[in-house]
C-alpha cells in the first residue's frame, strides 16, 4: 500500500513469469541464483538472491520506480525532501545562481530525462524541497556524482575509484533567510552518509560567504584551496560519517 493505493508485485526466478506480470502492469523483482549461468530475469530492474532480502522499504522503491512515483527522501520540521516530478518544472524560477545545470530543472522535457536517468541509475540526485505547510517548491538540494574531469591536478587525493559525491543546494530567492538551506542539507547528509557514501564533498567559491557559513555549520572541514578555471578562489570541503 502506497498513499492508499494497493500495488501488486511479482517475485520470480522465471523470465516468462516476470514478462507476463510486467505486461499486466505489475512491478517485478527477479530472484537471482548465482549458480545459474546466463540466467535471464528481464524485465526486472531489481534482483535479490532471497525473498528474505525484501523488506517494505525495498518494495516501496520498486513500486515507485515502476510507476514513476517520486521517492520521499527525508522529512524535517518544515520541509519534505523528495524526488522531482515533471510538473515541478513550472515552479522553478530561472535564477543566475541556480548552478551550471540549473536550466535542466526549468524545462519539462529535460527534467523528465533527468528523473528517468539520474534517479533510476544512481538512486540519488538533486531533489525537490517543498514546504510541509503549503506544499510550495522552495528550492532544490541533493547529492550528485562529483565531476573529476580537470580536478585531478587540483585535488590529487580524490581518486576516481572512491566514487566521490558532492553536496549542492539552491534555495529560490523569495524563500531565503529562513534557514531552509541548513535544514535541508542537515537531513540530506544524514541520509546520504548512511545510504550513499560516508564521504561527501562540497566545492564553494571563496567569496560565497553564506554558503561557507552553512557548510561549516554542517561539520564540513576545509580540505584544499585552489583556483577555478576562471581564476576565482575555490575551496573544497569534506564531510565524513561520524
Amino acid at each position: 500500500m502506497i498513499e492508499g493505493t494497493e500495488y501488486k508485485i511479482t517475485v520470480s526466478d522465471d523470465s516468462k513469469a516476470l514478462c507476463s506480470a510486467y505486461a499486466e502492469g505489475r512491478a517485478v523483482i527477479g530472484l537471482w541464483d548465482r549458480r545459474k549461468e546466463g540466467q535471464s530475469l528481464s524485465p526486472a530492474s531489481y534482483l535479490v538472491e532471497s525473498v528474505e532480502d525484501i523488506d517494505d522499504k525495498f518494495l516501496e522503491k520498486v513500486v515507485r520506480r515502476r510507476y514513476g512515483l517520486p521517492l520521499q527522501i527525508q522529512r524535517t520540521d518544515r520541509l519534505t525532501i523528495r524526488e522531482f516530478i515533471e510538473e515541478d518544472s513550472v515552479q522553478i524560477p530561472h535564477e543566475a545562481d541556480g548552478g551550471k545545470n540549473g536550466e535542466i530543472f526549468c524545462r519539462r522535457d529535460s527534467l523528465k530525462d533527468y528523473i528517468r536517468c539520474q534517479y533510476s541509475f544512481y538512486e540519488y540526485g538533486v531533489w525537490a524541497l517543498t514546504e510541509n505547510e503549503t506544499g510550495r517548491l522552495v528550492g532544490k538540494a541533493g547529492i550528485f556524482p562529483m565531476e573529476l574531469s580537470g580536478l585531478n591536478e587540483l585535488f590529487p587525493f580524490i581518486k576516481e575509484n572512491d566514487t566521490p559525491v558532492e553536496l549542492g543546494y539552491h534555495i529560490f530567492t523569495s524563500f531565503r533567510k529562513k534557514g531552509y538551506g541548513l535544514e535541508a542539507c542537515k537531513a540530506i547528509i544524514t541520509y546520504a552518509g548512511e545510504e550513499i557514501s560516508p564521504r561527501i564533498y562540497a566545492r564553494i567559491q571563496e567569496d560565497n560567504q553564506p554558503s561557507l557559513r552553512l557548510i561549516k555549520s554542517l561539520g564540513f572541514t576545509l580540505t584544499a584551496r585552489t583556483c577555478s578555471e576562471s581564476g576565482q578562489g575555490l575551496c573544497l570541503y569534506e564531510w565524513n560519517l561520524p
